[in-house]
């Protein structure tokens, strides 16, 4: 027994997979190229439309009499159509007026004849063998094991040359390689292939034969002639198709490329693809340019923006975990048993070498300021025309071909419009942008879907979009506000930061539950309640100091300063919580694993444990909040940061990082506002451990260790790590707001922009240090806190 394949299936796998008629022009063009053909012809010969012709085989089978329906015709022959065949064309229909049956016999047989469609290449051809073996075999891995091997094939799934018949019922192949005297043909009729056949494909007789002597031994290639055409192919059609679709499909960015590969013609007229102006790119008030890299296997992001139109440059530049952690993407959780607030969805670092190097060029418009450009446009409104025809967001290709839908014009891939749109100014919407990624992985990491629509899902894809999604939303457009000067933290965004905690409290609470459910003993009950109660006095202490801040501000004529010490008190509350959610998650993948009730109730016990050290953190930080909260107090530095490291402990304990703390033996006493020196050591500190999770993720037998060295006057504080580090050309760049190496839309960009403006608030500096290669070549691992310069 074996499956049986219906003959209508190839239409299923052609005709009604390719979603358009540009995408299966497209697809002939691409096996062309895959043919290693330098030019490809594409002509049209065409002397009436599709419309016109099926509205003559409607007015028969309405009884129109034929004298009259010749009539139409005639008046309805394009008037660019050759002269010869629109002359012979009008001659069979006209001997064949008076009957009906022999009119549209002749009407068929006139229109498949002198209406067609021809796609002629150079390339390496086929021989009689390949035309049955391969060209006939539908899904074969021929291209796919050269694709391994190393070869640029744009194609290898073996189904693109059935896109063909989306064109038009006749296909006449003629094809023959350089070491065959003769031409190898073949007709298929696709229409024995339709919905109302009930045969099975083998019954279906499609045989290759061998043609005609060549001119030359040496002639080569192969052309597909479609004939039938399923649509109206006007010149108007033709050139919108080539001005449109194609010039987008061929990498506009490379002038003049796609005019020397192929030569379009329409009833003999020569029509030519447009690509990007250079005056145009040229004219962009803001670009950015980037590549991935990879250095001794590490990968490497780098590149420069430049915003033009304020004469500013700024460099981009990630390297190994901060290119991993980018990657990662990280999904809510809203209230689901068993589950973490938020889950990570791991991509592996294998993932990105699979991806493999990439170029990405993106060019900005601010429409509303848009200028004739000299030498393109007269006006500005022709400039607009101009952006609209090639904008839609970056457009994905491969080896200088698109890989379809990216950055058509009702694709979001990069969720540039949703965002945009979300916030006020709608800086870097889709009409803003022309772009391009230009990627060069196989199609084994990078695959297509069959009927291209987009890549395939794969850990590869999902890190090409994440690295796409950060340096469009954190690092270019962050670039663009900061130079325009917008603030970075307003009044909303300051409030949504103090409510962040809300959203995992909730998932808290249910796997509360869980935990309930998955321990049913007397003991483990009552402490469970006891559990939960805590939790709620540990949230009602968050949500009255938030309270308390949010009064303050309303009550200060400081705004700016408040809003930025609400999102601070916001940070710390979340970083609190996250840290309760993951020591609840372990405790449920404890329970999952035995799948019996805690032993000695020891996991709800060291649960306790936890919430009451994020009880003291909170007590800390309640310190910020209230009228004391400006106050300076004296008090000892040292002692702070023994109490924050000892509030820390069960995290270090349960992510492996080793603490080496270095100071006086007498006290360090300074005056300062201690909630704020708190905010400074909480962000610095947490800052550490997340890149060091990440660095111990993506490198296998990492031990993570966080150093803090108190200098012998105690006036200056450095705090290192043995995790990631940063590019030195980026050791201010980190401090300005809205500035993020983590994935877009998770990390806010505030922590150390908020932390350098509460220490410059006493007269202090907080840097990094200069000292490069402590811990990894080229890197910066040293935050320095200097309080020498105190007021």
């Amino acid at each position: 027994m074996a499956f049986k394949i219906a003959a209508r299936t190839l239409l299923e796998l052609g005709k009604e997979l390719i979603s358009s008629d540009e995408v299966a022009i497209y697809e002939l063009i691409k096996n062309s190229v895959d043919a290693k053909s330098e030019v490809i012809c594409i002509r049209a010969s065409i002397v009436i439309a599709y419309s016109t012709y099926q509205k003559a085989l409607d007015d028969l089978e309405d009884g129109l009499r034929t004298a009259k329906i010749f009539s139409n015709i005639s008046e309805k022959i394009l008037p660019d159509a050759p002269e010869e065949p629109a002359e012979s064309f009008l001659n069979k229909l006209k001997e064949a007026v008076g009957s009906k049956a022999r009119f549209e016999r002749a009407l068929r047989e006139s229109y498949t004849l002198y209406n067609w469609m021809e796609f002629e290449d150079a390339g390496h051809g086929m021989s009689f063998e390949e035309l049955d073996d391969v060209y006939l075999t539908v899904g074969t891995r021929s291209r796919r094991k050269e694709n391994i091997s190393g070869s640029a094939y744009l194609g290898d799934k073996g189904v693109g040359r059935l896109s063909v018949m989306r064109l038009g019922e006749k296909l006449h192949v003629r094809t023959s390689t350089a070491k065959e005297s003769r031409f190898n043909t073949l007709d298929i009729d696709w229409t024995l292939f339709d919905h109302d056949s009930n045969d099975e494909i083998s019954a279906v007789d499609v045989e290759p034969l061998r043609g005609k002597l060549k001119p030359s031994k040496q002639d080569k290639g192969t052309v597909i002639k479609v004939s039938g055409l399923l649509g109206d192919w006007t010149l108007a059609r033709f050139e919108e198709t080539l001005n449109g679709p194609v010039a987008r499909m061929l990498d506009p960015f490379n002038a003049g490329y796609a005019n020397s590969l192929i030569h379009a013609y329409h009833n003999d007229k020569r029509c030519l693809i447009p690509s990007i102006p250079t005056k145009l790119l040229k004219a962009a008030h803001a670009s950015c340019t980037v590549r991935l890299k990879f250095e001794n296997d590490l990968p490497v992001l780098t590149g420069v923006m430049n915003y033009h139109l304020r004469n500013a440059q700024r460099k981009v530049s990630l390297a190994g975990v901060e290119v991993y952690s980018v990657t990662q993407k990280m999904v809510a959780k809203r209230g689901k048993k068993g589950h973490a607030a938020v889950v990570s969805t791991p991509i592996r670092a294998q993932a990105i070498r699979d991806l493999g190097q990439f170029e990405v060029d993106v060019y900005w418009y601010n429409r509303s300021i848009v200028e004739a450009v000299a030498g393109l446009t007269e006006k500005a409104i022709d400039t607009k025309d101009q952006i609209a025809k090639w904008s839609g967001g970056l457009m994905l290709y491969r080896h200088g071909f698109r890989v379809l839908p990216y950055g058509a014009p009702d694709d979001d891939w990069l969720e540039l419009d949703k965002r945009a749109f979300s916030v006020s100014g709608f800086k870097l919407n889709r009409q803003q942008i022309i772009g391009a990624v230009r990627v060069k992985s196989t199609h084994i990491a990078l695959g297509e879907q069959t009927n291209r629509e987009g890549l395939m899902q794969s850990q590869a894809s999902g890190a090409l979009k994440a690295l796409l999604m950060w340096l469009l939303h954190v690092e270019f457009r962050g670039f663009i506000n900061d130079i325009d000067g917008y603030e970075s933290i307003k009044k909303r965004e300051a409030m949504e930061a103090t409510q962040e905690f809300r959203k995992i409290e909730q998932v808290i609470y249910t796997n509360l539950e869980f935990l309930r459910e998955g321990s049913p003993g007397t003991n483990s009950l009552v402490q469970l309640k006891q559990l939960e109660s805590n939790v709620k006095k540990l949230a009602n202490q968050c949500s009255q100091i938030v309270g308390k801040t949010e009064k303050i501000i309303k009550e200060s004529e400081q705004e700016y300063s408040k809003l930025l010490h609400l999102a601070g008190i916001g940070l710390i509350t979340e970083f609190i919580f996250h840290e309760l959610d993951r020591t609840l998650e372990q405790a449920i993948g404890t329970l999952k694993d035995t799948r019996s009730e805690f032993s000695d109730n020891a996991m709800l016990m060291a649960l306790e444990e936890q919430l009451k050290t994020l009880h003291k953190r909170v007590s800390a930080f309640d310190e910020m909040t209230g009228e004391r909260r400006q106050v300076k107090s004296k008090f000892d530095v040292v002692e702070l940061i023994e109490s924050m490291l000892e509030s820390h402990s069960g995290q270090f304990e349960r992510e492996g990082v080793k603490i080496e703390f270095n100071a006086p033996s007498s006290p360090v006493v300074i005056n300062a506002v201690k909630g704020m020196v708190i905010q400074v050591l909480e962000n610095i500190i947490s800052n550490s451990i997340y890149w060091l999770m990440y660095q111990k993720e993506y490198e296998p037998g990492f031990s993570p260790k966080i150093t803090i060295d108190v200098s012998g006057s105690g006036r200056i504080v450095e705090f290192s790590d043995n995790g990631p580090g940063i590019d030195p050309d980026r050791k201010e760049v980190i401090f300005q707001p809205l500035i993020s190496s983590k994935p877009a839309g998770q990390g806010r960009g505030l922590g150390l922009y908020i932390s350098r403006e509460i220490v410059t608030y006493h007269g202090w500096d907080l840097s990094m240090s200069s000292v490069v290669g402590m811990h990894r070549k080229g890197r910066l691992n040293t935050f320095v806190l200097n309080m020498d310069k105190a007021k």
